[in-house]
């Protein structure tokens, strides 16, 4: 797997899973504020940037878009989150890669499909299969969602570690040796738990969280939660 070295001792903005067209009203908003008060400048978003929830491999919900509603509710959100975020980076993940696992089961080659660059005419995004960032407490590595386990994912790769897709982790762990500090660091999402399209998860336990994680320019992480009404609107406090 291919990994790349991004955000030398920058302060960089870590977004939870958003699954456009199926995320929180607010939830860029609260981004934005985020970004503005860490002087963030590096953007990552963790993965499931959109849900694609009518090509899913799973029986779709009559209710929600078709295939096509929803690509188009997507290319047109996402003009507001490019105007935010012009250079944001983009991890790749299950939600993310269905169209090019669609396709690969049913046997067409993936030379017919554009980048998704294009798709949303976000020419300055950038997808990656995973990153390393640089910071001055050392390296820490970011994938979509490898492992729910206390601190196992920092052990196994050996350096801190960043994750999203586990939608109710919302959570910072330490693992401290005389050698080193590392820390496992789950950043939440940005969806709407009201919508249809995550009926699936409605008895779950944990229950989604709201929020992002943000690390600075020291290299220290922090957790920035979206706290919300009953009604799901944001108080607009960071």
């Amino acid at each position: 797997m291919k990994k790349t070295s991004i955000g030398k001792y920058s302060s960089v903005l870590l977004i939870g899973d958003t699954h456009l067209p199926y995320e929180n009203w607010q939830y860029l908003d609260f981004l934005k504020a985020v970004q503005k008060k860490y002087k963030c400048e590096v953007v990552i978003h963790m993965g499931d940037y959109e849900d694609q929830h009518a090509i899913s491999f799973h029986k779709s919900d009559c209710e929600l878009f078709s295939a096509g509603q929803e690509l188009e509710e997507v290319i047109e959100r996402t003009q507001e989150w490019y105007k935010a975020f012009p250079n944001m980076h983009i991890i790749d993940s299950n939600h993310g890669s269905l169209v090019y696992r669609r396709l690969k089961v049913e046997g067409i080659p993936l030379a017919h499909v554009k980048p998704l660059s294009e798709i949303y005419n976000t020419p300055l995004w950038v997808w990656h299969d995973d990153l390393i960032i640089k910071t001055r407490r050392g390296d820490v590595y970011l994938t979509h969602g490898k492992t729910s386990a206390y601190n196992k994912l920092a052990r196994e790769v050996g350096c801190s570690a960043v994750q999203g897709h586990f939608h109710g982790r919302f959570e910072i762990t330490y693992a401290n040796s005389v050698f080193h500090e590392r820390f496992n660091m789950f950043v939440g999402c940005g969806i709407d738990r009201d919508s249809l399209a995550f009926a699936y998860g409605k008895n779950n336990i944990p229950y989604p969280i709201l929020g992002c994680g943000v690390i600075d320019e020291n290299g220290v992480p922090h957790l920035c939660k979206m706290h919300v009404d009953k009604n799901n609107r944001w108080d607009g406090v960071v």
